[in-house]
């Protein structure tokens, strides 16, 4: 992770924060699980590092994860797999009928 990304990542956490009807697609319930088990796994994860370090990083990579969509309220997935339940492109043209016409010239 480079510095940029991790500006990038604490300038939508204080977006989400200080806005947050537009980032927020995660009920408050959904949010509090994701906060307790992100705590808990990125915890495990790093205490687990030494250990195992396999199951530790991806331990706390699932763990940042949760309490990243449990701090800010957005969910990147859920977000994605809405966009693609929407409907439609508006260019899109759906037939549903085909009707053959003979030439009458």
């Amino acid at each position: 992770m480079t510095n940029e990304d991790l500006n990038n990542t604490i300038h939508n956490v204080k977006e989400a924060w200080k806005y947050p009807e537009l980032y927020q697609n995660v009920s408050r319930s959904e949010r509090w699980l994701s906060g307790a088990a992100g705590t808990y796994l990125l915890y495990k994860g790093i205490t687990g590092l030494f250990s195992h370090p396999v199951i530790g990083l991806t331990g706390a990579a699932i763990g940042a994860g949760l309490l990243y969509r449990g701090i800010t309220g957005y969910c990147p997935v859920r977000d994605l797999s809405q966009q693609e339940e929407e409907g439609l492109i508006p260019d899109e043209v759906v037939v549903t009928e085909t009707y053959v016409v003979d030439d009458l010239a």
